[in-house]
């Protein structure tokens, strides 16, 4: 979704954290050692070659056409992901996505959305595969050592797009960024994978032990690198997280989904690809097929003068982020755990800066439907809660204003929560399976516009399951014939 949206346009083709390793420390009793020399490009192309070769018989898809390569310095690499970027999503589209992230709490309102995702893409970024130009672009600051594994990841896209079509993959959904998300998901999970063994082979480890040891591995891959990025670490967590989730999340998806298989079975995930980051968090919902509630928006009369900007799917991986705002990690991972579907509308109008955002989801079980009630409780609560000021001895000794926010009581037994910062209101409301969150409306729309998205939007709920035919009735027992009186 949001956050998403513009890291993606460019996930399936970025090498991400999990390529670069800081070098080690020098010991103390010598000198300090000199940075290691970047690679002269006519020694990164002869190893893509050679590792073209070597990527393409471990994985099992051979290279069906030459592919195109290029050397290039951060900032060349950093103009063509604005480039590429720029071909899929307007100014116009990066604003009210960085608007929604706003409304809802998940990007501080002063950060420059545009400039703060270029940075952390830039930082990241070790080289890419782009599909639509069929190049590959190879980082020239980096040593040809430190490059071999970024290589034989991007190398990897470049066959995924020969034997998938990665623009299949790589294709904004723009009303379904969580499809989106998955779907990075599974390229970059086969791409870091395919990383990890290749790196293991080359240090002449058993790699017959792959891939329990190749997540392991990748996992601390994953923490030394970002540890080794400041700028990775103090980014909001929406998208430090939908930068690294594809890479993480992927590689535990594509290990789990493996296995002990043969990487083959991989391709046919390729052929049929999760719809949604709830199939790559719980990979058995994957195997089950179990596909996300679609959710249809209609329009609305409790806000009139207002009009749709954007739509969106926030799916599990971003209800835990979002709850995860006021909830532990393993507490907000609960919470999101039950997601079966959801549907995100923003709605603006003339001179206000910040969207309308209203959200309805749909749950696995009541009993998840309440827990994810229950943790957008606390974040709406968190929302609406004036900052505290630093309080003076006086004032802390006089009784405690009630402060800007309120919470409603509960409307008929219907379970709403409305609270109000400022002019807006923010509210949450639950019925059943359905769970409905608005963000940012007028005062004295909250309610009227939660209950009108329950009582109109419509959720395609699949069809039960038919009941296990009985078994054909067995013809009753014909009785014993009766005896003769007197018979023994």
């Amino acid at each position: 979704m949001l956050a998403a949206g513009l890291a993606l346009t460019v996930g399936a083709s970025t090498s991400g954290a999990g390529v670069r390793r800081p070098p080690p420390p020098p010991p103390p009793a010598k000198p300090p050692a000199a940075p290691p020399a970047k690679a002269a490009p006519s020694a990164l192309l002869s190893a893509a070659d050679e590792i073209a070769r070597q990527v393409a018989a471990l994985r099992g898809l051979p290279q069906t056409t030459p592919f195109a390569r290029g050397v290039l310095s951060r900032a060349e690499i950093g103009l063509k992901l604005r480039e590429r970027i720029a071909k899929d999503y307007s100014k116009d589209e990066v604003q009210i996505e960085s608007a929604v992230l706003k409304r809802m709490g998940l990007l501080p309102l002063e950060a420059d959305y545009e400039k703060l995702l270029f940075e952390l893409l830039t930082e990241q970024v070790a080289g890419f595969y782009d599909p639509y130009a069929k190049t590959l672009y190879i980082a020239d600051w980096l040593p040809l050592d430190m490059q071999r594994p970024a290589l034989a990841h991007e190398i990897e896209h470049t066959l995924q797009d020969q034997h998938f079509d990665l623009k299949r993959f790589s294709q904004p959904f723009k009303e379904d960024g969580d499809r989106q998300l998955a779907r990075s998901a599974v390229v970059e999970g086969d791409g870091t994978a395919l990383m990890l063994e290749f790196a293991a082979r080359a240090m002449n480890l058993d790699t017959t032990k792959m891939p329990q040891m190749v997540a392991r591995l990748g996992k601390q891959m994953m923490q030394m690198s970002m540890a080794a990025t400041p700028a990775l670490q103090q980014a909001p967590l929406v998208l430090r997280e939908s930068l690294v989730f594809p890479y993480v999340a992927g590689l535990e998806f594509v290990t789990t989904h493996r296995a002990n298989q043969p990487w083959s079975s991989i391709d046919e995930v390729f052929r049929d690809p999760p719809d949604s980051t709830e199939q790559i968090i719980h990979p058995e919902k994957y195997e089950q097929r179990e596909r996300p509630v679609p959710i249809t928006a209609t329009p609305l009369t409790t806000l009139p003068g207002y009009k749709s900007a954007r739509r969106d799917v926030l799916g599990e991986m971003l209800f835990r982020v979002w709850f995860t705002g006021r909830l532990s990690e393993t507490a907000a991972a609960q919470a999101a755990a039950g997601w079966g579907g959801d549907r995100l509308v923003a709605y603006t109008t003339p001179g206000e800066a910040l969207p309308a955002v209203l959200i309805l989801s749909a749950w696995d079980s009541e009993q998840d439907a309440s827990e994810a009630e229950q943790a957008a409780h606390k974040v709406i609560v968190g929302l609406t809660t004036p900052p505290a000021a630093p309080a003076t001895a006086k004032e802390r000794d006089r009784p405690k204003p009630k402060g800007a926010a309120r919470e409603a009581a509960s409307a008929g037994g219907t379970g709403l929560l409305v609270r109000d910062f400022g002019d807006r209101e923010f509210a949450v409301l639950r019925r059943g399976r359905l769970v409905t969150i608005v963000c940012g409306v007028p005062k004295g729309r909250a309610a009227p516009a939660a209950m009108e998205v329950l009582r109109t939007w419509q959720v395609g709920w699949p069809a039960p399951a038919a009941p296990p035919a009985a078994p054909p009735a067995t013809p009753p027992a014909a009785p014993p014939a009766a005896l003769p009186a007197g018979t023994p």
